[in-house]
């Protein structure tokens, strides 16, 4: 199965690469992963249900795995509240990743999520300066498990959802959030990257390997530029436009 449509393959993999480490450098400096962007990208391709999951969460891991350790060397990451998010989020990950989806389900399902996310990130997000972690509302354990389930379903990480409820809950400092965000991605994206393999055998593409390569790279610096100032407004407005417009494109496709 080829990922691309037509005879330009080798053009086409360098410019989706360089797109996807755009993604990883920015997203990960915030210790997202940048799912909903591959998804949005990888959605215009002829890539399998199965595959499309996967190739999304393994870029996913990769991004946030260095992520993770970055922000673990820094000392941002409170583990025990991200450990209590994830006791919720897994088992519903895992569950979801075994489901079959037909392809009409899957990218309905997509798109629905691709809205959301979009959504989720029209929140405001206060920068909380507190270096105090706050305890985790009670309405945050319910969120995790559902956020888990559609991880699992979509390969989106589930950063791009917990982060403004954390932010809004004044949880703690917006490197705590990253941390939180980072650690809560990898560890979903790995569940359903494990149940992936054990319930559809291994559905990866080598032809998105560079796609892999680009996100390394580009996590790795922006793991490193965590602190630096982008200009996230410009990022964000963009960000929420693509990925309206790769979910109304999707749902044109398949209602």
């Amino acid at each position: 199965m080829q990922i691309w449509h037509n005879s330009k393959i080798n053009t086409l993999i360098y410019i989706y690469a360089f797109l996807f480490f755009l993604v990883a450098l920015i997203y990960s400096a915030a210790g997202f992963g940048g799912g909903s962007m591959y998804l949005a990208i990888l959605a215009q391709s002829s890539l399998s249900v199965e595959a499309l999951r996967m190739a999304a969460l393994s870029c996913n891991a990769v991004v946030t795995a260095n992520g993770t350790w970055q922000f673990h060397k820094a000392n941002w990451i409170v583990w025990r509240g991200v450990l209590a998010l994830l006791v919720c989020s897994v088992p519903p990950c895992l569950f979801t990743s075994s489901l079959h989806l037909s392809e009409k389900t899957y990218f309905i399902s997509l798109a629905i999520a691709l809205l959301v996310a979009a959504g989720a990130m029209l929140l405001r997000q206060p920068r909380n300066e507190q270096l105090t972690v706050q305890p985790l509302r009670w309405w945050m354990y319910p969120l995790s498990f559902v956020i888990g389930g559609v991880s699992g379903i979509t390969g989106i990480g589930g950063g791009i959802y917990l982060a403004p409820f954390l932010y809004l809950s004044k949880w703690g400092s917006p490197k705590q959030i990253a941390g939180a965000s980072s650690v809560f991605i990898l560890v979903n994206s790995l569940a359903g990257l494990v149940m992936q393999v054990r319930v559809n055998g291994w559905q990866f593409e080598w032809s998105v390997a560079p796609l892999l390569v680009a996100v390394f790279i580009g996590g790795l610096l922006g793991s490193a530029w965590g602190s630096a100032r982008f200009t996230h407004r410009i990022v964000r407005w963009m960000t929420i436009v693509i990925i309206i417009f790769a979910a109304l494109r999707t749902l044109w496709r398949y209602l």
